[in-house]
């Protein structure tokens, strides 16, 4: 079984107990979210809104741990999901800080439409942080509630911080291999998927 395969028989068993707030299934997220848990040591620390929390069961996590996002997922190294979205990028640039191990923190339009989002580029900047941002991108449809989100591309602005950028395919071994190496970097990286 591939690593996408597992992912999305977790995200059923997880969508069966009923997470919180609301089950958010992975769908075409499947293979980004396989692709980043694998690129990233199961020391590093990983940033995830609710959907994508489902990736800790590549580490040996149970789906049933997962039910809550507001709780960490302690030894696997998943975090809390925070409220404001951007603020996930403040947080997994703090620990890479901390902790002196790159993290990873998964993100969407909407976090990076956060002012926080901005702030975490730069701070990852200017402190060096061994950060991996990994942005999944998709289109919006005229029957999505909101419209677009941010005006720049995002890995054109990481870029224009001097952040290492890269745009994989949304595969998961095309993921896992541009993690991988920005995982090995000793700089902020951002990964911008774009989904059909």
């Amino acid at each position: 079984m591939t690593a996408t395969e597992t992912l999305l028989a977790a995200d059923a068993e997880l969508g069966s107990l009923g997470p919180k707030p609301f089950p958010l299934p992975l769908g075409p997220m499947a293979p980004v979210v396989a692709g980043a848990f694998r690129g990233m040591s199961k020391g590093d620390w990983v940033f995830s809104g609710p959907r994508g929390r489902v990736g800790a069961v590549l580490r040996g996590c149970s789906a049933a741990r997962l039910v809550d996002p507001g709780a960490g997922a302690r030894p696997y190294k998943l975090a809390p999901v925070s409220e404001a979205p951007g603020n996930r990028a403040l947080h997994a640039v703090g620990a890479a800080l901390a902790s002196g191990r790159p993290a990873l923190c998964l993100l969407g339009a909407a976090s990076v439409a956060s002012g926080a989002f901005h702030e975490a580029l730069n701070i990852g900047a200017l402190t060096g942080a061994r950060v991996v941002f990994v942005v999944t991108m998709q289109a919006i449809t005229d029957d999505a509630p909101i419209g677009q989100q941010l005006a720049a591309d995002p890995a054109a602005l990481a870029a224009a911080c001097g952040w290492h950028t890269s745009t994989p395919q949304a595969t998961e071994d095309s993921v896992f291999e541009a993690v991988t190496k920005a995982r090995k970097s000793q700089s902020p990286a951002l990964v911008l998927v774009r989904l059909a």
